[in-house]
């Protein structure tokens, strides 16, 4: 493959280049929408971050991408899966306009923060991926994809995803119109089967996009965004080559930025540091982020790295393919912007300002009429590339100018019924004159300013009235569509549920002319909530005036236990985000036999808390089953006559990891009953790592369960506990869990169990934590003279329907307290488990053998050993995601886990 070199740029003529799953994926699509709806546009600090402010940086930035026409689509599976570094180049380096496309938000992860899993993880890692691309400059899309765990082909991948994933990228492609579309798993074979799909679907995603035939749903044939893309000017389709022996172009990732100081790798990784909860900060120094990476055709053609920052050129460089040369109009613009950057980097903001109008101006004297279904598509073409190119334009006005509008309401949750304020400051730099007409703001429907006070300055507060609902939400679904008013799509942007976090509700707006020139600034409305140790903006977002928390969520029944149901109690927390005094009477609706303490009513002041106690006892047949417990709550307080009470469903509560994030879902308690032995009186240390939920589900049993700190490790007395168990990626993630550990063999070896779930290879295998040999990662197979290694597959079950066979069935661990069946093993969620052990001694026990279809069996799942008077036991069994679902037969085996030192009965 060969490889041109761009010729060296001239100052007019280029721009400068500063060197359950099918039914889970139906589900899915509203969690996507939950996405949407409740990610405020939140910061944890007030200065943004590098690269993302109003300084001078920025500004030079922001008329260099002016420049370049090039709109680069970098295209990958999951959350962290970019590489920071080359996306930070074509941005920040080439200027070139990139977006970055997640096929799914990488709920089917790990999490090292907090203990959200599956949506609500992919919430937060949604907001950690928007956060990276900030910094990296580019823009963010996702599909509808669903992140179900390890998958180990790309056909299994592709069955789960559907055709809807193809239909999201193809959306994508067309609303956005690269010119270059990066395949970043383009050419990989091996590994993640999410990572291969995403490689093969990406370029069927730009041969559909191209395709006057494809049509996608929902759509119009007179929708821009709909209009298919690639079809005149072919997409150039490039692989990203991150490989110890790259192949291609190799891009100056180590060059440094004259703007930051920094190289771009180093932006880039600065950026990448903000996937947390994937523990990205512990592999920064990891050589993989240090390799040179190179891009190269996916056809094996030839590369021209001008592809990738084409400069001003033809009128309208999408329609007029092949023309290379530049319009005496477009290279008088880029004269300009070149004047204009240059007068900015002398702090010359009057003559930038000028500059940046007079090529504004120069555009204006194209003419072109107003579109419509009848425009042919050479102007309809021309609109778009003008307006793409006055757009950058404007957007370096604004920061020349210093135009900024501080909008802040009073509040960030907004009642229906209700008022609020925005206060909107205008600031403009000093000696920039012109006319700064009245601040606006834009209002979803039925939303109206019923008063504007003038304050001191220029500033203006809003009262704003919100619309009142006569009806709230009562399901989750309802609520989607009830509590985010979802704008048609504009030009440039796909669907909503593709977008990383919903459109501002609330937008301030400023007109301004200068020079006779006229532009609009907007910026959105935000909140301040601040707290002694940090402050945070947040969007306003709508909310129910009543929301209702229950505790517990979860309740376990056990059905062995003979004589009359035990009551229990069940708390209600109701919030009032309403303003105004209120009365609500709250229940609770249990199934039916079932008997639940009578509904009680509270006042409301206002904003505030009250508590509720409801007793609930089960019925005397109860059955083996999932029960729901729905709470619910009515306003009876100054409704209308002749009207309904207003009833609230709904539980709205921050995530603990990311509190700016709001979680809906109904408001219940779960009821699991099913029939299981535990000893009396059981009594588990446990050693935590990822703040996991295993330790709450047990003691919904009645197990007594104590966390097990630094200081507990090094001098607790142990021998009080039946067994201690290690959590999930317990050693990688607990320092003081290596120094404790020999400690812990010898609280084994005393007789008791030492319960060990799984851990990552690169954190067991070159360390002897167990008390005899044992690895994670499988034998290397057989090199073939002048090949590449070939990959070791991780041991794991992706299916998370695999057959389980007992290959000592007679086992006391599979026999006591309880009897383990092959009923124990169906309802299992989205799989049996990961990093089984595959090399170990022979003096360890392995109880269960399972594999994925068309994969030999792995019996490292569960294995064991009489260690001393007690006994050590590894698993690599998917407690953690089982038992907060309910899982019976997962409940029943870590009982048995629990319980091995304990004598037969």
């Amino acid at each position: 493959m060969r490889i041109s070199r761009p010729a060296q740029p001239t100052e007019l003529a280029q721009p400068v280049c500063v060197a359950q799953r099918f039914l889970a994926v139906r589900l899915f699509v509203a969690y996507l929408l939950l996405l949407l709806i409740f990610v405020p546009r939140a910061k944890a600090q007030f200065p943004p971050a590098p690269g993302t402010g109003p300084g001078l940086p920025e500004t030079v930035e922001a008329i260099e991408n002016a420049r370049v026409t090039t709109r680069i689509l970098y295209i990958t599976a999951h959350p962290d899966d970019e590489s920071g570094a080359v996306l930070t180049y074509l941005a920040r380096g080439l200027h070139a306009e990139v977006a970055l496309l997640s096929l799914t938000r990488g709920e089917g992860g790990q999490n090292d923060l907090g203990p959200e899993q599956a949506p609500q993880l992919g919430l937060i890692r949604s907001q950690e991926l928007l956060a990276a691309t900030r910094g990296y400059g580019v823009k963010l899309f996702f599909t509808r994809a669903k992140d179900f765990g390890y998958s180990k082909t790309p056909e299994e991948t592709e069955k789960v995803w559907g055709d809807e994933v193809l239909q999201d990228m193809v959306e994508v492609i067309r609303a956005f119109r690269p010119t270059v579309v990066i395949n970043g798993w383009g050419g990989v074979h091996t590994g993640h089967g999410h990572h291969q799909a995403a490689g093969l679907l990406t370029p069927k995603a730009v041969q559909l996009a191209a395709d006057p035939n494809y049509k996608l749903r929902g759509t119009s044939s007179g929708q821009e965004d709909a209009a298919p893309w690639g079809d005149r000017r072919p997409i150039l389709l490039l692989d990203v080559d991150r490989g110890e022996k790259p192949q291609g172009y190799p891009l100056p990732l180590d060059d440094v930025s004259p703007l930051y100081g920094k190289s771009w790798r180093e932006i880039g990784l600065d950026a990448f540091a903000n996937h947390r909860t994937q523990g990205i900060t512990g592999f920064l120094n990891s050589p993989f982020l240090r390799r040179p990476i190179t891009l190269k055709r996916e056809d094996s053609g030839d590369f021209d790295l001008a592809s990738l920052n084409e400069p001003l050129g033809p009128l309208d460089e999408d329609f007029e393919v092949g023309n290379r040369g530049a319009d005496p109009l477009m290279r008088s613009v880029d004269a300009s912007l070149v004047a204009a950057r240059n007068a900015v980097l002398r702090l010359d903001w009057k003559s930038s300002a000028d500059l940046l109008i007079a090529a504004a101006k120069k555009l204006d004297q194209i003419p072109l009429p107003a579109l419509s279904s009848q425009t042919p598509a050479p102007v309809q073409s021309l609109f778009w590339s003008i307006h793409r190119k006055r757009e950058k334009i404007n957007a370096a006005l604004v920061l020349v100018a210093g135009v900024r509008l501080d909008a802040v309401s009073d509040r960030s949750e907004l009642v229906p019924g209700e008022t609020f304020t925005v206060r909107v400051d205008p600031h403009h730099r000093d000696g920039i004159n012109g006319d700064f007409r009245k601040i606006s703001l834009a209002l979803p429907q039925d939303w109206n300013v019923v008063k504007e006070d003038p304050e001191p300055n220029g500033a203006i507060r809003f009262t704003v009235s919100i619309r009142q609902a006569l009806r709230f939400p009562q399901n989750v679904s309802e609520w989607l569509l009830w509590s985010q008013r979802i704008p048609v799509n504009a030009p440039g942007l796909p669907s909503p549920a593709l977008l990383p976090e919903p459109p501002p509700l609330v937008t301030a707006t400023q007109d301004v002319v200068l020079d006779g020139y006229s532009f609009t600034a907007v910026f959105p409305v935000t909140s301040i909530r601040a707290t002694s140790t940090r402050a945070d903006r947040i969007a306003p977002r709508v909310v129910p005036p009543y929301t209702l928390a229950v505790e517990p969520g979860q309740v376990i029944r056990v059905l062995a236990k003979p004589g009359p149901r035990k009551p229990f109690d069940v708390l209600l927390r109701i919030h009032s985000y309403a303003t105004e005094p209120g009365k609500v009477s709250v229940g609770l609706d249990a199934p039916r036999r079932w008997s639940v303490s009578t509904p009680v009513t509270l006042n409301f002041n206002g904003v505030g808390d009250r508590y509720a106690r409801f007793k609930v006892t089960p019925s005397l047949q109860l059955a083996a089953g999932n029960y729901k417990i729905p709470a619910r709550a009515y306003n009876t307080a100054d409704r209308s006559p002749g009207g309904k009470d207003q009833k609230f469903t709904l539980s709205l509560e921050p995530l603990p990891t990311m509190p700016t994030l709001l979680w809906a879902e109904p408001a219940q308690c779960l009821v699991h009953a099913f029939a299981i032995n535990v000893p009396r009186s059981l009594r588990v240390g446990y050693i935590t790592a990822e703040s996991e939920p295993i330790p709450d589900a047990l003691r919904m049993l009645g197990i007594q369960v104590e966390l097990l700190d630094a200081q507990a490790l090094a001098f607790r007395d142990l021998s009080k506990f039946d067994a201690v168990v290690v959590g999930v990626r317990g050693y990688e993630l607990r320092p003081d869990l290596s120094a404790a550990n020999q400690r812990l063999l010898d609280y084994a070896a005393k007789g008791g169990t030492l319960l060990v779930q799984y851990q990552r290879d690169f954190a067991w295998d070159k360390f002897s934590f167990a008390p005899y040999p044992a690895l994670i990662s499988p034998p290397a197979p057989p090199a073939k003279e002048g090949a590449a290694p070939a990959p070791r597959p991780l041991p794991r079950i992706t299916d998370e329907n695999s057959p389980v066979k007992f290959l000592k069935p007679n086992d006391p661990l599979l026999n006591r307290p309880n009897k383990i069946t092959q009923s124990d093993f169906k309802g299992w969620v989205q799989e049996r488990g990961l990093y089984f052990w595959t090399q170990f001694d022979s003096k360890y026990t392995p109880l269960l053998a399972m594999n994925d279809p068309g994969e030999p069996d792995l019996n490292g799942a569960l294995v064991y050993v009489r260690y001393g008077k007690g006994m050590y036991i590894y698993t690599g069994i998917a407690f953690f995601r089982q038992l907060p679902e309910g899982v019976p037969g997962a409940y029943r085996l870590f009982v048995n886990l629990l319980s091995a030192s304990r004598p037969p009965r």
